[in-house]
């Protein structure tokens, strides 16, 4: 198994020295043997909202709108400038937020500047009030997100980069430079829609689940088992993302046995969600980090 550890970019503790507080996070993260970091995307967040959030028993978004959400593109363009290996991961980047092509230009810069870090997080989007003030369509998230991941990967993968769709159309064009990772930084589908698993199978590295107990993720992977089974997909092919919700780090660990028995291979965790201080998140984040023997 390994484990990520989102970064202080959301929330009460991106408030101060953020600055600080992210390096040092990523920093740490990296001397003590995390795989990785990880950002979430809100561009902005709307003061009334009505649309539900799928993560939570009540359907309520947990964060206060005015609370720091700093962009999490270019907080991980400053991090892989802190670090030399650990890996910077986007859960998820909302793509219909955002122009394809000037999403596929920004990730390969990244990864390229990172020397081969990327893990591109994907997502639809949930919050209609957010894609309203982005002035972007909530009703054709899905397909648009479809679209914008063939468009990338024509841009990342293509000598002589041209598409034609029905959101995105250009002539053949220049791109360059290409990421490092071949044929792409591996891309995991976030959600657990119908239409999110068969994201997984379509085109997924990896799938990243958010659940509330290692039953809830066994009930998705039969799911999406039973789509690659149909499709022909080698489900072993794709990376098995854990994102548990609900309980605090130590309370987890119970539950990593179970998660790895399934066929989990990742662990990621929002450390920030469970403290009330820098300090204390960096202290939660060794404990666990020597509970799971990565020290």
């Amino acid at each position: 198994m390994k484990y990520g550890a989102f970064l202080p970019h959301i929330g009460p503790l991106a408030n101060g020295d953020v600055m600080t507080n992210i390096r040092t996070t990523a920093q740490n993260a990296e001397a003590l043997g995390f795989d990785s970091v990880w950002t979430g995307d809100h561009i902005v967040i709307p003061v009334d909202i009505a649309s539900r959030y799928p993560y939570t028993a009540t359907g309520s978004f947990p964060m206060n709108p005015k609370a720091p959400l700093l962009e999490p593109l270019t907080v991980l363009s400053f991090v892989a400038a802190c670090t030399t290996k650990i890996r910077l991961g986007t859960a998820v980047l909302v793509l219909p937020h955002r122009n394809a092509v000037v999403t596929a230009k920004t990730v390969a810069t990244l990864d390229v500047l990172s020397r081969g870090r990327v893990i591109l997080g994907v997502g639809v989007g949930w919050m209609e009030e957010e894609f309203k003030a982005v002035n972007a369509s909530f009703a054709d998230r899905g397909p648009l997100s479809d679209e914008a991941v063939a468009v990338m990967k024509e841009l990342w993968t293509s000598e002589h980069p041209r598409f034609n769709g029905k959101f995105h159309r250009f002539p053949e064009v220049a791109c360059e430079p290409r990421p490092v990772q071949k044929p792409h930084p591996p891309i995991w589908i976030g959600g657990h829609t119908g239409p999110a698993l068969r994201r997984v199978v379509e085109y997924g590295d990896g799938w990243a689940a958010v659940v509330f107990n290692p039953q809830e993720f066994a009930e998705r992977l039969d799911k999406i088992k039973e789509r690659a089974a149909k499709a022909g997909r080698d489900i072993s092919k794709v990376t098995l993302c854990v994102s548990p919700r609900g309980k605090r780090p130590e309370a987890i660990l119970d539950d990593i046995p179970r998660y790895q028995e399934l066929g989990a291979t990742y662990l990621y965790l929002a450390f920030f969600n469970f403290a009330r201080s820098y300090e204390e998140m960096a202290g939660m984040m060794e404990r666990f980090a020597r509970d799971v023997k990565l020290i």
